[in-house]
């Protein structure tokens, strides 16, 4: 699988932090390096795109 690094920005303190898109499957949680603020990922959005482009699809 294609190592996929995506930004994620905190929703709270604003701190953007890098986590690869195959380790934020649903019900994954998320802290912020920054605050401590935790997010639950819901949806499949970002290992689907992760697997799309291992298969040689581009996103735009």
């Amino acid at each position: 699988m294609a190592d996929i690094v995506i930004d994620i920005t905190c929703p709270v303190c604003g701190k953007v932090f890098k986590k690869k898109a195959k380790d934020l499957t649903d019900g994954s949680v998320l802290k912020c390096p920054g605050c401590g603020e935790q997010t639950t990922i819901r949806g499949t959005m970002f290992t689907d795109m992760d697997k799309s482009v291992d298969k040689g699809k581009t996103w735009e």
